[in-house]
């Protein structure tokens, strides 16, 4: 793939520098922000910083809490965020994911962010449709698998009432990384070691989350099952995709 990348990393850095700016300063003046974990990120090589995604905030949250520059996923549709947030990713960039099946160029960009030793942000569950952790896409653990990056467990907090309820805490947490899976079956037992690698990984996210909100790791029963009426991915419908 070297060479041939669909994007560079890094890109648009000046820009990008403005909107975390700009970013910054509005989200600090809505909530009381706190940003923990640094030290878990990295200064150089690949990464792949997995958050919850509650809310349309989550995006800004990340990319300004982060101190490297992060390339992201996006859905190509997103029916939660209202329309003016959605010129916020256009004018940063992103790497459109399709939603509802395979696409192969959102898994070569992805991966082509991580050879050239960039940072990438995920979110595992594919969508905010809910304020509740549900169960991580398969992308999360293809792209660790297939790119050898360590994962970081980002955990985000006070989103949902960012702009609702202004000044309340607002928390980026980055958990220590997570190794990539090695994995050596084929068939049905990869799969399964797919899914338990996304198990671990969304595991260490809800760590940092209100019980309320751990979904099927949460201690509170009633949580478990709210959380289990909510599981299922949404967006297979063809206009969701975004093709």
């Amino acid at each position: 793939m070297a060479g041939t990348y669909p994007i560079r990393y890094p890109r648009r850095q000046a820009s990008r520098w403005c909107l975390r700016q700009l970013t910054g300063g509005l989200i600090r003046q809505f909530g009381e922000l706190e940003i923990t974990g640094l030290e878990h990120v990295p200064k150089t090589g690949p990464v792949i910083l997995a958050a919850n995604h509650f809310a349309f905030t989550d995006a800004p949250l990340l990319l300004y809490a982060s101190p490297r520059l992060v390339e992201f996923i996006g859905g190509s549709e997103r029916p939660n965020s209202p329309v003016w947030t959605r010129m916020i990713p256009q004018a940063w960039g992103f790497i459109r994911a399709y939603r509802g099946g395979f696409s192969r160029s959102t898994l070569t960009a992805s991966l082509g962010i991580l050879e050239q030793g960039g940072v990438l942000g995920i979110f595992p569950e594919g969508g905010n449709w809910a304020t509740l952790l549900r169960p991580a896409r398969p992308g999360l653990a293809f792209l660790a698998l297939h790119s050898g990056a360590p994962v970081i467990p980002v955990s985000i907090t006070g989103s949902v009432t960012l702009l609702a309820k202004p000044r309340e805490a607002v928390g980026v947490q980055f958990h220590a990384p997570i190794s990539p899976p090695v994995i050596s079956e084929s068939g049905r037992a990869k799969r399964r070691a797919l899914d338990a690698f996304s198990e671990t990984v969304m595991a260490a996210v809800a760590t940092g989350l209100p019980d309320a909100q751990r979904g099927r790791y949460a201690a509170d029963l009633a949580a478990r099952i709210a959380a289990e009426a909510v599981s299922a991915f949404p967006f297979h419908a063809p206009e969701m995709r975004g093709m």
